[in-house]
């Protein structure tokens, strides 16, 4: 990259294609570890790319234009921001509700055909002016060298002076809670269903009637709690709230969006409700994408782990489409991890000792690997972001005959009636009706109610 930086007019010296790098590395780098942290090792394989794809490109730019620096750099710079922010553009673009509906019913729903197309569009016409302008584009240069100067120093002061939202339990009981002697320690069976929507949600928005699942667990002597709501819109923070009992302190999205979600997942693998029931003796059996106290987590979730440093980038889409990204085997891996999930759910009891099984399967949360009937779909079928609804509905109703066979399958192996807490985190988030954004604790406008269900 020193190449970049040698010019026989220093009053011209152009080095915007490795500012913009920084840029790049920077930014995707410290957005990273709002989530999980990034490997080391991770993020010095994307630096080295980010630059070696930049170096290659100025070195197109040297070919094209017969070794005019300052349109190999104008070149370089201009494919790399299309390049590396390459979905950006495309939530951007499609997001336009207008264009979305064009693309989805008269273009095949060929969006990334569409955007590639574009983009060469763009880059056509800049080859064509640098081939052809008698400029020597000294003021563009300084101006790119100045603009990405300053972007750098706003991305690098982001990392100091941004303020990390810390979050924290407002009320949670510290105080020793003390099972009686005079009751034996029931078995607790705290299993959630990622994504399911209410009865009353599932009514209003699908016209479909939950009545099947409600009467088997009303039968079977559960409560029905119909108006809960989830309190937060997102995983972690519900399961943190759930499992502390207690509410958190954030108050809107825009602090959500401040948090570093691995410090949620440490807060809830020492929460109160899992070390309460550990010190009295409690067995736990982890099922769940959580650490809790010393039992690992049983599946890595692919929303929060294993994010890829290239997946704004253009060589994030070929991964997908090669089906060889990481995020792509942890999305596949859900397929059989949600099925061994609710199937080990009766047998996690293995000794005298009393049992808190926390399950979580990603279900019926996208990816819709399943039918109604609970048929395995194409991998084309689950990773496809098309008819989201009525997929969603499909794998809800198989998630429903799932739960119904664990259940019979816990309380006939159950020699003490054990203690069934079956609930959703966050309902579907993809109706076009409602703003997911507006609120994380005032839920009025979110089909998001809790399907809350307990033995008595």
């Amino acid at each position: 990259m020193m190449q970049l930086l040698k010019s026989k007019n220093f009053g011209f010296v152009f080095f915007h294609p490795f500012l913009l790098s920084l840029v790049i590395i920077v930014g995707t780098s410290s957005r990273k570890f709002l989530f999980f942290p990034p490997e080391f090792s991770d993020i010095i394989i994307f630096a080295l790319s980010v630059l070696a794809t930049a170096l290659i490109l100025f070195k197109l730019g040297l070919f094209f234009f017969n070794h005019d620096e300052r349109k190999a750099g104008a070149f370089s710079s201009c494919s790399l921001v299309f390049i590396f922010f390459y979905f950006d553009f495309f939530h951007g673009l499609f997001g336009i509700k207008i264009i979305y509906g064009f693309i989805y019913g008269f273009l095949f729903q060929k969006f990334h055909i569409v955007l590639l197309f574009l983009g060469i569009i763009f880059l056509g016409p800049v080859i064509i002016f640098l081939k052809r302008t008698k400029s020597k584009l000294g003021q563009l240069t300084r101006f790119l060298n100045l603009f990405f100067f300053l972007i750098l120093i706003f991305e690098i002061s982001k990392i100091f002076l941004d303020n990390e939202f810390l979050v924290t339990v407002d009320n949670e009981k510290n105080e020793k809670i003390i099972f009686s002697e005079n009751n034996p320690k029931r078995d607790i069976y705290y299993l959630v269903m990622d994504s399911y929507t209410s009865s009353g949600s599932l009514k209003k928005y699908w016209n479909y009637d939950n009545k099947e699942l409600v009467d088997f667990l009303i039968a079977k002597g559960f409560f029905i709690a119909e108006k809960s709501k989830c309190n937060y819109n997102s995983t972690p923070f519900s399961i943190l709230s759930i499992l502390s009992m207690s509410y958190l302190n954030i108050n809107n999205y825009e602090e959500g969006q401040k948090v570093h979600i691995s410090k949620v997942f440490e807060m809830i693998r020492q929460s109160n409700v899992v070390r309460t029931l550990s010190d009295n003796g409690y067995a736990i059996a982890n099922l769940s994408l959580f650490d809790l106290m010393d039992t690992r987590a049983y599946y890595a979730d692919p929303y929060y782990h294993k994010i890829s440093l290239f997946d704004r980038s253009v060589f994030h889409l070929a991964a997908e489409k090669l089906g060889i990204s990481s995020e792509r085997k942890l999305f596949k891996n859900l397929s059989k991890v949600n099925y061994k999930i609710i199937d080990q759910v009766p047998s996690t009891k293995k000794n005298i000792n009393p049992l808190f099984c926390y399950a979580h399967p990603m279900m019926p949360h996208e990816l819709f690997f399943f039918d109604e009937l609970g048929n395995k779909m194409p991998d084309e079928y689950a990773l496809n972001s098309d008819d989201k609804e009525k997929k969603y509905l499909k794998q809800l109703k198989y998630t429903n005959k799932l739960l119904m066979d664990a259940v019979e399958t816990i309380l006939g192996n159950s020699k003490i009636q054990p203690v069934i807490i079956i609930q959703g985190d966050h309902g579907f988030r993809y109706l076009d009706k409602i703003d997911y954004t507006n609120s994380l604790k005032n839920q009025k406008q979110y089909s998001t109610r809790i399907f809350f269900l307990a033995t008595r």
